[in-house]
């Protein structure tokens, strides 16, 4: 019973400055009004960047986009003294068009833009893995200058700061060494959100697609871009 006891406490320990400081970042985009105002600013880790080598604290912010309005998974890890982490998910799935919203709907009108919310506790050596695998694809940085991001595509940003040091990473499908990230198969495997993960597939280039009011992949039309700087989003 004190050895359960002791394991509870532990957790708790573990698991609070997750809690706590996710629902801190989550506050810019969770609330789908906010969240036109503030996805970039977050997507780049912003806040992280600001933060860093003054609070004390290594995080990382992962985020998959996986079309915008079709599915984007974002992990934020805090990473423990004791070699543990805490890692907070947020999913947001099949948004669709806001301006298709209709007030006479009633009920929870915004329910399609909020954002559902996981959470798991990673051991030492689980994280110990998932640093592994971040290295091994570069995440922590320098990304590319000038590499561009629709949001109609599929790619991955990872904003970091450890031991004080700010880094940055994207991978754009299927190129810019998306190929080469190792670490989306287990981050994925731990994600606790009941929704299933929306894989890359095949398009046509962002430029190349046009909103004709169809509902298929080739006419979705490009709504914004994100550019990646020397070490960072390039401020829009």
């Amino acid at each position: 019973m004190r050895w359960a006891t002791a394991v509870a406490a532990l957790l708790a320990l573990v698991s609070i400055p997750a809690t706590a400081w996710a629902q801190r970042a989550d506050r810019y985009v969770a609330p789908p009004i906010v969240r036109s105002f503030n996805w970039f600013a977050y997507v780049g880790g912003d806040d992280i960047r600001e933060a860093c080598g003054k609070d004390g604290r290594n995080r990382l912010r992962l985020v998959y986009n996986a079309i915008y309005t079709e599915q984007v998974r974002t992990y934020e890890i805090f990473l423990q003294p004791d070699g543990t982490a805490g890692m907070a998910i947020g999913v947001l799935a099949e948004q669709g068009v806001v301006s298709n919203l209709l007030l006479k709907d009633g009920g929870d009108v915004l329910k399609p833009w909020s954002m559902r919310r996981g959470e798991r506790i990673l051991s030492a050596p689980e994280t110990s893995e998932l640093v592994g695998l971040l290295e091994a694809s570069a995440a922590f940085g320098p990304p590319r200058d000038g590499l561009r991001l629709p949001d109609v595509d599929f790619w991955w940003t990872v904003a970091s700061c450890r031991n004080g040091r700010w880094g940055f990473q994207a991978y754009h499908y299927p190129t810019d060494g998306f190929a080469d990230v190792k670490f989306a198969a287990r981050l994925f495997s731990w994600d606790t959100v009941p929704v299933p993960v929306n894989p890359p597939r095949k398009l046509l280039p962002a430029e190349l697609r046009r909103d004709w009011n169809a509902p298929v992949d080739h006419m979705r039309s490009n709504q914004w871009t994100l550019t990646v700087g020397r070490d960072g989003l390039r401020p829009r």
